[in-house]
């Protein structure tokens, strides 16, 4: 098979589907679990004014300011965000993954593919980080009289907005920042895949140990028994050879 074929059969993957699918219900899930926190965090990064000791005291200043469900506010762009990247994410890596099976599989190609799955995703999605990141903070109070609000309807409404009232190549902020951090998802999947390898051979190696147990125990079996319950073959008699 070709190059292109292999690339093509690793695109077209029912199990890189899977795999994609996974990582993005995952993610979805992790982030809806811990979402409150992404917003304390965020708070921090943007309102230079705003000065606690813990989470737990950003958490309650934000719901005693703004109501309880301001910890949420976002969440549907944010899980859209992070679910269309972590797909492409997860079918990037499983796609090369598929289609660079010549040879041993090594910790730098793994490296490799995750890097190169991390650019693609940077590419493809940091327009919709930037505006999930707008949405997540519109309506918030801020302590910093510097920051102004903004007025979306909603993630496309923010779209046409910034690309018409700060032009598209505002979608993009951020991209080199990003583009170095993809080393740090590349060398996640780089420790998983060679940790998953090495489980892989150790499960192999117990499940032969077990068949070769298994088999001589079966030897022992397999010996014929006399009524006395010793092996027939002990107790016969040298006479029993004689014609």
């Amino acid at each position: 098979m070709s190059d292109n074929g292999g690339v093509a059969v690793g695109l077209l993957s029912y199990e890189t589907l899977v795999h994609a699918m996974a990582g993005a219900v995952g993610s979805m899930t992790a982030m809806s679990v811990f979402f409150p926190l992404d917003t304390a965090r965020i708070r921090l990064q943007v309102d230079e004014n705003r000065r606690s000791k813990s989470t737990p005291v950003i958490l309650a200043e934000i719901a005693k300011e703004e109501g309880i469900l301001s910890l949420y506010r976002g969440w549907f762009p944010v899980i859209s965000s992070l679910c269309c990247s972590n797909f492409v994410y997860f079918y990037t890596f499983n796609t090369l993954k598929r289609a660079l099976v010549m040879g041993k599989p090594r910790p730098a190609k793994d490296l490799l593919m995750g890097m190169i799955s991390g650019a693609v995703n940077v590419l493809l999605t940091t327009p919709m980080w930037v505006v999930n990141t707008r949405l997540k903070l519109q309506g918030a109070k801020f302590r910093n009289e510097d920051l102004h609000q903004t007025h979306y309807r909603g993630i496309f409404d923010a779209f046409s907005q910034i690309i018409a009232n700060e032009g598209v190549g505002t979608l993009w902020n951020g991209t080199l920042p990003s583009l170095i951090l993809v080393f740090n998802p590349a060398v996640q999947f780089m420790f998983y895949e060679a940790m998953k390898r090495r489980a892989a051979r150790g499960g192999r190696r117990s499940q032969q140990h077990a068949i070769l147990t298994a088999g001589d125990d079966q030897d022992v079996f397999d010996l014929d028994i006399d009524e006395h319950g010793l092996p027939e073959a002990l107790c016969e008699s040298p006479a029993t050879d004689r014609t």
